[in-house]
């Protein structure tokens, strides 16, 4: 897939979701998902640097874009040439293949049995049945001609939805089809992934200068929480920005305090989905190979 294309996999699912029903979404969180993104960074060292070739493997899926953990450990994977949304178990193993036309990008649980969708080709959301792979639309962005939209993201009572194509970020009220989208910045250039840090701000990943911004939803004020290239997805947890850094071919850490940017991983061709595991490990997606390895955070 080409750079304008590039997917985004939110990795993790929030505890609470306004609106659904309580039971049903504290059973759909994975478990580091409560604890991991919010609270100062006290003492973390990050380890040295490796290759992505010499990580763990844990499966292979051609054509690997977007990656999402569901609230079972399940790993649902997006590819967007071949039109497939793959689930696998949480060893890697296949468990079922759907089919979807539009281009399939970025996944949000919903519930235990659905997730939000992202598919680019028709710029749209949609919520899928993970039993019957069935879709029902749920937001309807405006396409222009380029690229649709990426990945999404979850904060309490909001989906969050980098509009790619207009090149803003939008918010839309949770449970699905409670009311439209919200625009709460602009001039973003590509965002490619959204999630929220715990503070009220929002992370955003952009493929273009400065890679990471900080949007304040409250005022649509935009700052650069780093200088890279161009990002693809990123995961929060502890004041460190995880994110894929397709720019440069590696998975780096962010220091938010500081805008310091760690090498975690490097090699990663064409780097694009990011998730983090209950156990805090990550999966990390090189759409070039195909391969999804396993990564430690800081």
């Amino acid at each position: 897939m080409r750079m304008m294309r590039r997917g985004r996999l939110w990795a993790a699912v929030l505890p609470a979701l306004a609106g659904l029903a309580l039971s049903a979404i504290s059973s759909a969180a994975p478990p580091v998902a409560a604890a991991a993104r919010t609270g100062p960074l006290v003492g973390t060292a990050c380890p040295a640097p490796v290759s992505f070739s010499s990580l763990p493997l844990f499966a292979h899926v051609n054509g690997a874009d977007d990656i999402m953990v569901d609230s079972s450990g399940n790993v649902w994977v997006s590819n967007v040439g071949d039109h497939q949304v793959t689930e696998l178990s949480p060893t890697g193993a296949v468990v079922h293949v759907f089919t979807d036309e539009q281009d399939p990008e970025g996944m949000a649980q919903l519930s235990p049995t659905t997730i939000a969708l992202a598919n680019q080709l028709s710029d749209q959301v949609v919520v899928f049945d993970t039993t019957t792979g069935g879709s029902t639309l749920w937001v309807q962005l405006t396409p222009n001609g380029h690229p649709g939209v990426d990945g999404i993201g979850v904060e309490p009572g909001m989906l969050l939805v980098p509009d790619s194509a207009q090149g803003n970020l939008d918010t839309v009220p949770l449970p699905p089809f409670s009311g439209g989208p919200t625009t709460v910045a602009t001039g973003l250039g590509r965002p490619t992934d959204a999630t929220p840090v715990g503070d009220g701000t929002l992370l955003v990943s952009v493929e273009n200068p400065p890679g990471l911004d900080r949007v304040n939803p409250a005022t649509g004020a935009v700052t650069a929480a780093a200088d890279l290239k161009s990002t693809d997805d990123v995961v929060y947890s502890n004041g460190i920005a995880y994110v894929a850094d397709n720019g440069n071919g590696t998975l780096s850490a962010v220091t938010l305090a500081s805008g310091t940017v760690t090498t975690l991983v490097t090699g990663v061709t064409e780097a694009q989905g990011l998730a983090m595991r209950a156990d805090g490990t990550f999966l990390v997606v090189s759409e070039a190979t195909g391969d999804i390895r396993v990564a430690t955070g800081c």
